[in-house]
This record gives structure tokens, sequence and C-alpha cells, in this order.
């Protein structure tokens, strides 16, 4: 996904509170399987929230794991997405796509979709004050790859 595609996907959800860095990174995944998996991630948003998109927070950030940090994540060059809102999270809880899918990470229609889209790494945070997240990890794209 281009860093185009992303900055108009932001620019479509005015009715969340949307954070990102001034310069977007390119993703190695498809289009169309990341806004699937969007979409998942702000429904359980809204289904924890009572229904209101403008107390959801969308962040994106460029985010490097360095090797000797990652534990059982990923290392690499990442476009972290998250959804941020009110309501229970519980129970904090990761998602590794090589791992067993059981629903855990708030439930199997976003574990589909974050597959379909290759993500990387996923996770769930309870926050304070009622409130939690969900955050999924991408692929950046390399020169290499993106053929620049």
């Amino acid at each position: 996904m281009l860093a185009s595609e992303l900055e108009g996907i932001l620019n479509a959800h005015p009715f969340l509170r949307v954070e990102r860095p001034p310069m977007l990174w390119e993703t190695d995944v498809d289009l169309e399987a990341f806004i699937r998996a969007l979409g998942e991630m702000i429904a359980a948003a809204l289904v924890r929230n009572g229904q209101e998109p403008s107390e959801i927070t969308l962040n994106v950030s460029n985010v490097t794991v360095e090797p000797e940090a990652a534990g059982s994540m990923p290392a690499g060059d990442f476009v972290a997405i998250t959804i941020r809102s009110g309501g229970d999270w519980s129970p904090e809880t990761t998602w590794d796509p090589a791992s067993r899918h059981d629903g855990s990470l708030v439930g199997r229609d976003l574990e589909t979709a974050l597959t379909t889209a290759s993500a990387a790494w996923a996770y769930t945070r309870e926050l304070s004050g009622d409130a939690g997240s969900v955050t999924a990890f991408y692929p950046r794209r390399t020169a290499k790859r993106s053929g620049r």
C-alpha cells in the first residue's frame, strides 16, 4: 500500500480522532485487505464504547523494532495501526500470524482480516480509565520490494 493510499484512508475517517506522523511509510499490504482489517478494528471499538465514533482514536506510527528488543514479536520496520477507545478491552493478548487463532484478539473476524492483510503482529492493551486499544503491525515496504 502506497503512503498516498494510507493518507487517503486517514482522510476518509474524519469522524475519528486521527493521529499520524508527518511522513507515512509504505507498507507491504494489499489495500483492500488493509481496509477490511481496519474496519474490523473500528467495529471492535464501536462495540466496546457504545457506538461513539467521535470517541475513537486512529493512530498511525512508524515503528522500528530492534532485534535485541523484539522478544516474541518480529524485528524490523513496521507501520503500526492502533484503534483506541473507551470500554473493556480485556484480556490483554498478542496475535502472531503463525500461531493458532482462537478469537482471543478481539474476535475471529479481526484475526481473519489480519491474516488476509499479512499483518506481522498485533496486540490488545487495557489502558487506565476504562479504555483500551488494539494495534496491528504491517511490514514496511522497502525500496527494493517497491521497485524504487
